[in-house]
């Protein structure tokens, strides 16, 4: 079985969303031969998971979830490549994407994350509102993005967290690599997020393994 790393790692100074709490690992005093690190991060550092609670006050967090809900068969989209700040529309989605599997997961490649560090990073393609409405009618479980946000930064919208999470499908951004995966729906994808009790995100561990 061939297993794909899509995590970003994560180190001090790290890109985060802006506004969001900056990264810092630090090597603490300990014990000679032991070594201890204090990490100090937000709670959507890196490639993360998105629970309902970090747009609603009363959603689920992320220890709401069993584990298995983390580890689902997953379909992989090559987007074209996309403009600055462009939607991918429900067309475009239409055109790549058939039937998914119910409580699977939809990844979408748009290779933003070449930009990963530098600034252009945060003018990244977003999903179009009715794009969002119908992966939610088509039954999916979680989408992933190889971006900063699924919704348009630049704009500051917020209208693909809240129908995605709205309708208890989560959310992972930051993934990365997913231009070097063929597409396809052979995947399944492991994306366990750190266990921060009532969390409304937490960074996690992101692998495809091809079937």
């Amino acid at each position: 079985m061939r297993v794909y790393d899509i995590s970003h790692p994560i180190e001090s100074d790290m890109l985060v969303f802006p506004g969001d709490p900056e990264v810092c690992l630090e090597t603490v005093a300990a014990s000679a031969p032991w070594r201890v690190t204090r990490v100090t991060m937000g709670s959507h550092s890196g490639t993360h998971v998105d629970a309902p609670a970090h747009f609603f006050p009363d959603g689920r967090s992320i220890t709401d979830y069993p584990a298995e809900r983390f580890v689902v068969p997953a379909v992989l989209l090559q987007l074209p490549n996309l403009a600055d700040d462009e939607a991918i529309s429900l067309a475009l989605l239409r055109q790549h994407l058939g039937s998914p599997p119910r409580g699977a997961a939809v990844l979408l490649a748009t290779g933003w994350d070449r930009y990963w560090g530098s600034d252009r990073y945060f003018v990244h393609p977003y999903l179009a509102e009715e794009a969002a409405t119908w992966l939610v009618a088509s039954g999916i479980g979680l989408v992933g993005i190889d971006a900063l946000n699924i919704d348009s930064t630049v704009q500051g919208t917020s209208h693909a967290h809240a129908c995605l999470l709205g309708a208890d499908v989560l959310i992972v951004e930051n993934l990365r690599g997913l231009r070097a995966i063929p597409a396809g729906d052979r995947y399944l994808l492991v994306c366990l997020p750190l266990p921060i009790a009532g969390a409304d995100g937490a960074p996690a561990r992101a692998v495809l393994l091809e079937r």
